[in-house]
């Protein structure tokens, strides 16, 4: 018979076991330059408890992560004028252990080894189902 582990004073396995750790909210940066689209995601991740905030081209996400913290970014590859590849890699240099799901309406094989290979997390299809972006982004690394 194994003798009962001892405990230091005010320290019992009920203490442990009663405590209510409150998640950390995380934060979401959505980078698409449909309007619609984003509205959609801002509310989607917004009802799911991310705090969640929108660019809408390629210059103001790098801008807006450059004076915030974030911790996930989804953005679209085809964005008007820099495309999402090139944001990317920028972002990834910037925030190396940023967690960043790809979007794109119009996949490639190349376009997903390009994201894989500059740091991409996930890699989705447009039209994005929201439960299979819900599932992506808790299982994210």
């Amino acid at each position: 018979m194994d003798k009962p582990k001892e405990s230091r004073p005010g320290e019992s396995a009920s203490e442990f076991s009663n405590a209510s750790v409150a998640p950390l909210r995380q934060s979401v940066l959505v980078v698409d330059d449909e309007e619609n689209f984003l509205t959609l995601l801002k509310w989607y991740l917004s009802q799911r408890g991310y705090e969640v905030h929108a660019a809408s081209s390629a210059d103001e996400a790098f801008t807006f992560l450059q004076d915030h913290r974030v911790d996930i970014a989804l953005l679209d590859i085809k964005l008007g004028g820099r495309d999402g590849l090139s944001l990317l890699e920028q972002m990834t240099e910037h925030a190396p252990g940023l967690r960043v799901i790809m979007m794109t309406a119009y996949p490639t094989v190349g376009s997903i080894k390009q994201a894989f290979d500059k740091g991409a997390s996930r890699y989705l299809t447009k039209p994005v189902d929201l439960q299979e972006l819900a599932d992506a982004l808790r299982l994210l690394p």
